[in-house]
């Protein structure tokens, strides 16, 4: 497999970037990546934000590709054709260890992800769960995490000198709980001169309202010989003063070898501004809870009642409707041709607008009704293969009107009812094959892949293709880029696709081009979520 370079005009709909990308320099990444739909969507997000991308598919052809300079890091899938799991990540890594790996895969196991970071993976990424601009931070933080972590290697006892030197308060005690070592930091923190310290038990620098067998308990789990808890990890306390005051530190042991057996360092931090700042913020965040809960409840009841509205409001309109509807097709029945030629247009005008408005009500109804099934209803478990046979013979006849051609891929079930499936993906793609040039044939293609716990799909044309600043706009209900005398449609489609899409907790969204067409991507839970 040769180099995949995607260039910008292919991938790109605008040419502002992205904060992330424009405060630092050009980053240049190669990803291992063996599914094209995610490889496409990682280019087009990547070179949206700036980064040059180079795309490969195969273990084999990234082994040589990194044998030649030019990568600032690699962004890695561990599921490839020719090697899985962390047999990939090894063989990358012990190639050239200068070049940090981020691991992006589908794979969501905290094992192989402990082992890879352990292993000296970078960063490890789930699929689905990380946003463009973080993965791109992530990438970024990855290459300077590697060459500082190259020049700890390089420059060990410097560093540990530099960490003894903390500006934290440094304690030592040995393994009879005796202070053996106290610097200047301590010395302020405590108000004992490092002398008055030296000798005492670490037991008489903790509260006297913590009993004493707790405190002797928690050094004895320090000092054990066996691993603890106690070491490594930080944990609170409440320390004393040399004047009898008490206060809040946070610190931690970690055990150093000696010729006489093991000294137990701690770095000691003064917590009590943190602990006033969290004691606040909780405050602030109980009365946002509260004003979010009432705003909360506002917002259901406001909803039902628009819900209600809707039903309501749009069975009324319909009896008026039909009643101008019947009596317009009785004058064009019996007047149409015996009047002159504006009232034949009029009557023409009339039963038009009668239609749109009868099909603007019904799609009202069926917007406002998506998530009241959603709720109710027991979704059961829905072939995508099956629903889409059957949309593609709804729309046989537009179909063979354009000559439209399509690629499908194979599709899972997911917990969504047929009819819902049915509506979202027969909107979709009718509108892949209405939005093409005249004097082009549509293609479309129509792919599936699952990423942890939802189906990511895809349906790409070659249509006409829309300004990205349209984006989210065209997701809004009756939003309309275009006449009506040039396409038809009540601007609804894609409102009621969203609504399909997120009242089972999925996300949609487009990835265009004028002139190029469009991707829509959408997402769907992969099995039906338990019920609490």
């Amino acid at each position: 497999m040769t180099i995949d370079k995607i260039t910008q005009a292919q991938v790109s709909g605008e040419t502002s970037l992205s904060a992330v990308a424009t405060q630092s320099t050009s980053l240049s990444v190669l990803i291992v990546e063996d599914s094209p739909t995610q490889a496409k969507l990682l280019n087009i997000s990547l070179r949206r934000l700036g980064v040059d991308v180079e795309w490969l598919g195969t273990l084999s052809d990234a082994l040589t590709r990194l044998k030649q300079p030019g990568i600032d890091v690699v962004l890695l899938d561990l599921s490839l054709p020719d090697s899985t799991g962390l047999a990939t990540f090894h063989r990358i890594h012990n190639l050239n260890v200068s070049i940090p790996i981020v691991v992006l895969t589908g794979l969501d196991d905290q094992r192989v992800a402990l082992e890879a970071m352990q292993s000296g993976a970078q960063d490890y990424l789930v699929k689905g769960r990380a946003s463009d601009d973080s993965i791109v931070r992530c990438l970024r933080y990855a290459i300077e995490r590697n060459r500082i972590e190259l020049a700890l290697r390089e420059s060990e006892r410097r560093t540990r000198q530099i960490i003894e030197n903390s500006f934290d308060a440094f304690m030592a005690i040995n393994g009879n709980g005796i202070v053996t070592d106290w610097n200047l930091k301590a010395e302020k923190m405590f108000g004992f001169t490092r002398n008055e310290a030296l000798g005492k038990h670490v037991t008489e620098l903790v509260s006297p309202s913590i009993p004493m067998e707790r405190k002797l308990d928690s050094l004895a789990q320090i000092i054990s010989q066996e691993s603890s808890d106690m070491l490594n990890t930080r944990r609170e306390t409440l320390a004393l003063r040399k004047d009898g005051s008490e206060f809040p530190v946070e610190y931690g042991f970690f055990r150093v070898k000696s010729k006489d057996g093991y000294i137990y360092c701690s770095f000691l931090s003064d917590i009590t501004e943190r602990q006033e700042i969290e004691r606040k913020r909780k405050q602030i965040n109980q009365e946002l809870e509260r004003m979010v809960q009432e705003r909360t409840a506002e917002l259901q009841r406001s909803n039902e009642e628009l819900h209600q509205f809707a039903k309501v409001a749009s069975h009324d309109l319909q009896e008026p409707l039909r009643s101008i509807e019947g009596f317009a097709q009785l004058l064009a029945k019996r007047y149409r041709g015996q009047l002159d030629k504006d009232a034949d247009e009029f009557i023409d005008f009339i039963l038009e607008g009668t239609a749109r408005m009868e099909q603007l009500i019904q799609a009202v109804l069926v917007h406002s009704s998506i998530g009241e099934e959603a709720e109710t209803l027991e979704n059961p478990m829905t072939d995508v293969n099956s629903v889409i046979k059957e949309v593609l013979a709804n729309l046989r006849q537009s179909i063979q009107e354009r000559g439209a051609t399509f690629q499908v891929g194979p599709m899972p079930t997911v917990p969504v009812t047929r009819s819902q499936l049915i509506q979202l993906f027969q909107n979709l793609i009718s509108n892949a094959i209405k939005y093409t040039g005249a004097n082009a044939t549509p293609s479309v293609s129509i792919s599936a892949e699952l990423n942890v716990n939802e189906w990511m799909f895809s349906i790409q044309d070659n249509g006409i293709g829309i300004d990205s600043k349209y984006a989210d706009k065209i997701f809004d209900m009756f939003a309309r880029l275009h006449g009506r005398t040039k396409y038809s449609g009540t601007g609804m489609g894609l409102a009621i696709c969203k609504k399909i899409v997120t009242a089972h907790g999925g996300r949609i969204w487009m990835e265009s081009e004028v002139g190029h067409g469009s991707i829509f991507f959408f997402t769907l839970p992969a099995k039906t979520p338990s019920k609490e």
